[in-house]
């Protein structure tokens, strides 16, 4: 018995098949999903592609739109991504390069793959401000020019970095050689041939003349002041005895800048040797004492003047005077004979004598007039007719420590400058000639707007 054909059964089984309805469906679709794969192969192949992966970045300034360089892993090497026109002009090169890229998938390729393959670099600075280092020192420009510093204490340090260990610090138009420059910081050498890292800013190649330096002048040593001569004094003989018309200090010498050996009481006798020519007499002692403040007049025949008071210096002076009054200007007051009077009586002498701006005499006087004027025809001292010009001589003393004879300086305006100026008579009394009053009065001595006060005697 024959066995049937092999092939022919197989045909035969082709020949009877009746496929089913989900078996076409499915057949339809594979060939479906084919057509759809060859119809994509032109968006994501073309026949230029390679397998290396290039930065859209001419190599030179001269290369052809499809000369490319290729991207490296090395950070230091990668360009700044921020570059927008870098970027556009690279595109626009590499699709003219790849002509056979023309459609909107081939282009977002290329897009995607230049911002992958390019890293941003920012320059950025530290909290001081001062710019940090982008490149490894070994990375840095050659370079030999001659630079010089243009500030003043430039640091050297041992790396481009302000943490850096200090090598050297220069001054201004000091000079070295740049060997290396980097993005920030450049790297010199020293004459000493020892290298460091400065800043670029502060470095220029432009030339810079060291400065000459001003020379520290000599100090010319303050001459001392020339002392002021005391004028010569000269002696004429004298005697008889004399009496003191208050309290009353002995000198050493002729002037009141001699030291006092003693005080006298009122009435205390005195002999006298010789009369000095600047108002002194000469005791038998050799010592001095003041010729307005005696008398030859015995202790009886003065006890008709007013008791004196406690609180003088060389003067003799009388107790309180009445209270402040301000009688009307009488043109024909007359002070009263210094010779015979003590400086009290004698100041207030004057009380009546018409307010005159500038004057110093009995007819009228300003405040200043009326103490230069009584100090010159009691005591023989020279003041000078203007307030600010006496707050400036004499002695300063204290109000506790003011005595019969000081003249009390006033500044109203409270600017700096004596505005007015009055004699003090003791029992916390003065006498001065009142602007406001418009002639001398007596009143009470008020601390408000002293200034200063000051003794001659």
């Amino acid at each position: 018995m024959n066995k049937p054909n092999s092939l022919k059964k197989n045909i035969n089984r082709v020949l009877n098949y009746r496929p089913s309805r989900w078996t076409f469906v499915r057949g339809i679709a594979s060939v479906a999903g084919s057509l759809i794969v060859i119809a994509a192969i032109p968006f994501f192949s073309s026949a230029d592609d390679s397998t290396d992966v290039f930065l859209q970045v001419p190599a030179t300034e001269s290369a052809q739109a499809t000369d490319l360089l290729p991207v490296s892993i090395k950070m230091d090497d990668l360009s700044d991504r921020n570059n927008d026109k870098v970027l556009a002009a690279t595109v626009a090169a590499t699709v003219a390069a790849t002509s056979t890229i023309s459609t909107e998938a081939g282009a977002s390729t290329i897009t995607r793959t230049v911002e992958q393959n390019t890293y941003a670099i920012t320059e950025h600075s530290t909290e001081e401000g001062i710019p940090v280092e982008l490149l490894d020192p070994t990375q840095f420009a050659s370079d030999s020019s001659t630079v010089y510093v243009n500030t003043n204490g430039v640091n050297v340090r041992s790396n481009p970095s302000a943490s850096g260990e200090l090598v050297a610090t220069l001054a201004y138009s000091n000079n070295a050689t740049r060997v290396g420059t980097g993005s920030s910081w450049s790297k010199i050498q020293l004459d000493d041939g020892s290298q460091g890292f400065v800043l670029t800013s502060f470095l220029t190649t432009e030339f810079i003349a060291t400065p000459t330096p001003t020379p520290t002048p000599t100090p010319t040593p303050t001459p001392k002041p020339t002392p002021t001569p005391k004028p010569k004094v000269t002696e004429d003989g004298a005697s008889g005895t004399f009496y003191a018309v208050g309290e009353l200090n002995v000198r050493t010498g002729p002037g009141t800048d001699y030291a006092v050996t003693k005080t006298l009481s009122a009435g205390s006798a005195i002999e006298i040797a010789a009369k000095t020519s600047n108002g002194w007499y000469k005791t038998v002692m050799d010592t001095y004492v003041l010729v307005k403040l005696v008398t030859s007049e015995a202790p009886q025949a003065a006890a008709k003047a007013p008791a004196a008071s406690t609180n003088s210096t060389d003067s003799a002076v009388a107790p309180e005077a009445a209270p402040e009054a301000a009688p009307e200007a009488a043109p024909d007051v007359a002070p009263a004979n210094p010779a015979s009077s003590d400086f009290v009586t004698y100041c207030q002498s004057f009380i009546g004598v018409p307010y005159q701006y500038t004057g110093s005499s009995t007819s009228g006087m300003d405040c200043s007039g009326f103490v230069s004027y009584v100090y010159s025809n009691y005591y023989g001292v020279s003041l000078p007719h203007q307030s600010n010009s006496i707050a400036g001589q004499g002695t300063s003393v204290s109000a506790e420590e003011i005595q019969v004879g000081d003249v009390v300086c006033y500044d109203y305006s409270g600017d700096g400058v004596v505005d007015h100026v009055s004699v003090y008579i003791g029992g916390g009394e003065i006498v001065h000639a009142s602007s406001s009053h418009r002639s001398v009065v007596q009143g009470s001595f008020i601390t408000s707007s002293v200034t200063t006060i000051r003794r001659f005697l």
